[in-house]
């Protein structure tokens, strides 16, 4: 099998996409191309090519140089120039294991039927403990409260809220199948002359990853996976992530477009866990700044989002 691993990145983050080509190179079966989506490189653009070139020359680099910051467009370009049979992705803050590619294939080998697969991110509830303060006690308790608010919430599976939130496979032994995958999924080819990502989201484009897989996996009932032997991290690279009012104004709109797009037509029940996991969001915000995991500021700032969303100020 050919592989073509896709890694959309951007100027502030060479250093994480360095870690990740180290992990790439050290791998037992190398991917057959990687190809390298640039964003915001500008003039720095060749230098910083053959500086890969130069580091990493065990490997086959297809570079691609865009001048605008979409994470969904990148993805795109980068399948326009794959040759894989099989098409991965990573997002550039990933660390693969060393058979991670061979798992990889070995998965596609095993079930020729299914059409993708996602890895373990083995380090998933360690990094979202540190994102509210680092207490595991906390995060276990706010990951009660997210299921019965159905908030994005750690579980066995990956499947899709009616909320237009999701439960993430954290605690997966077997291959398990899913409803989506994460940013780090693998497809067979075949699969991207059917579908493509939504470039409607752009920028960081939270949720891009369930707004492209979801409807693979509804137009064809189980061929989407995860399997725990095919293993990464994600130390999580805090540069060109949004912040603030930028961040929070993503979240909610990217979540009503989301929900609008995939679950809508899902009828009353919908519509009312939507507005409930909303409610959910924001009690949880509002507490976390009561604990000050959180500025009181950034829960106005959710205030005047959800505001706006209820005003109906957000394109759908």
């Amino acid at each position: 099998m050919f592989v073509s691993l896709i890694i959309p990145t951007i100027v502030e983050r060479k250093n994480e996409l360095v870690r990740l080509l180290s992990s790439v190179a050290s791998q037992k079966k190398i991917p057959d191309e990687v190809i390298i989506v640039m964003q915001g490189f500008g003039n720095n653009y060749v230098s910083a090519v053959a500086s890969i070139q130069q580091s990493f020359p065990m490997l086959t680099f297809v570079c691609i140089q865009s001048s605008i910051r979409s994470l969904t467009k990148a993805r795109n370009e980068g399948v326009c120039k794959s040759r894989g049979d099989i098409i991965a992705f990573s997002d550039d803050d990933i660390i693969l294991e060393p058979n991670y590619i061979e798992k990889m294939i070995h998965f596609f080998e095993t079930y020729p039927k299914a059409l993708g697969v996602q890895g373990l991110i083995t380090d998933f509830v360690e990094g979202h403990t540190k994102k509210i303060g680092g207490n595991s006690f906390v995060y276990a308790c706010y990951n009660v409260f997210a299921k019965i608010f159905l908030l994005n919430n750690s579980s066995t599976k990956n499947k899709l809220l009616l909320s237009g939130r999701s439960q993430y496979a954290t605690h997966v032994k077997t291959v398990t199948p899913c409803e989506w995958l994460s940013g780090i999924g693998a497809y067979r080819k075949s699969v991207f002359t059917e579908f493509t990502f939504d470039e409607s989201l752009g920028g960081y484009a939270l949720g891009e990853d369930k707004l492209f897989s979801y409807p693979i996996n509804q137009t064809y009932p189980g061929v989407l996976y995860i399997d725990p032997s095919i293993r990464c991290k994600h130390v999580y690279g805090e540069q060109g992530r949004p912040k603030n009012e930028e961040l929070v104004r993503m979240k909610v709109q990217n979540i009503h477009y989301i929900w609008n797009k995939l679950m809508s037509d899902r009828g009353f029940l919908a519509k009312i866990a939507f507005w409930w996991a909303n409610i959910g969001d924001f009690i949880s915000v509002f507490f976390a700044s009561i604990l000050r995991v959180y500025s009181f500021r950034f829960f106005l700032l959710h205030v005047r989002a959800y505001f706006a969303l209820i005003g109906h100020t957000y394109d759908t």
